[in-house]
């Protein structure tokens, strides 16, 4: 959870506190109180709109199950990272993931499950990527990974080290498995929507191959 609705709040009340202040003391000569107490008040309430207005925000941007970034968070913010790759003259992957057979899990062992494979699946996605990239649920059970990149090796290793990390898991639900597709900006396209498609149609390519294996 951000800070910025605190700080908004706490600067404002101040700025209102020092001119009260400063007005007191051109008109009377002196300031009653180093810090008064109606000032320390103020301060309190500033501080507490401040955190429920960032408890909102924070609420606002996240999946209820998951914790990760939602899709309106996404779509708000990926505009910054294509612009961050541009002035940085950085590669941008887009990551799509599916949970292969997840409606087996849900039927064979109940929607509960369903739901602790995607809260692992989602700190395991924490865990494989830093704290700059996007990690989102894109819906159902399907997640989003925006990465910023210079060499595709270390994309690469970020996928591997992800994979390995579920392979290390012991699942109630025996062979679970994902489906991964990915485009890179600019080399596959330029704009998100475009990269989003690829990314879709090379993860179902993955995992209609894993369906004729199985």
């Amino acid at each position: 959870m951000g800070y910025k609705g605190r700080i908004t709040g706490i600067t404002f009340v101040a700025i209102i506190i020092i001119v009260i202040r400063t007005f007191v003391k051109l008109n009377f000569g002196e300031t009653p109180h180093d810090i008064p107490l109606p000032a320390t008040i103020l301060m309190i309430i500033g501080w507490y709109l401040g955190r429920e207005y960032d408890k909102s925000v924070f609420k606002a941007n996240r999946d209820p199950l998951t914790g990760l970034f939602n899709r309106r968070y996404v779509l708000d913010n990926i505009q910054k990272l294509f612009s961050k790759a541009n002035r940085k003259r950085n590669k941008l992957a887009v990551i799509l993931l599916d949970v292969n057979d997840f409606k087996q899990i849900n039927d064979n062992f109940g929607h509960e499950t369903g739901d602790q494979v995607l809260k692992f699946i989602s700190n395991l996605l924490i865990d494989s990527f830093v704290s700059e990239d996007i990690v989102a649920r894109w819906g159902g059970d399907e997640f989003l990974i925006v990465f910023t990149f210079a060499d595709e090796k270390r994309l690469n290793q970020k996928i591997s080290y992800f994979k390995n990390s579920m392979k290390g898991k012991d699942w109630k639900y025996n062979g679970l498995s994902v489906s991964i597709g990915k485009a890179i900006y600019p080399s596959d396209d330029k704009t998100f929507e475009s990269l989003i498609s690829i990314a879709d149609a090379n993860m179902y390519r993955f995992k209609s191959y894993h369906n004729s294996n199985t």
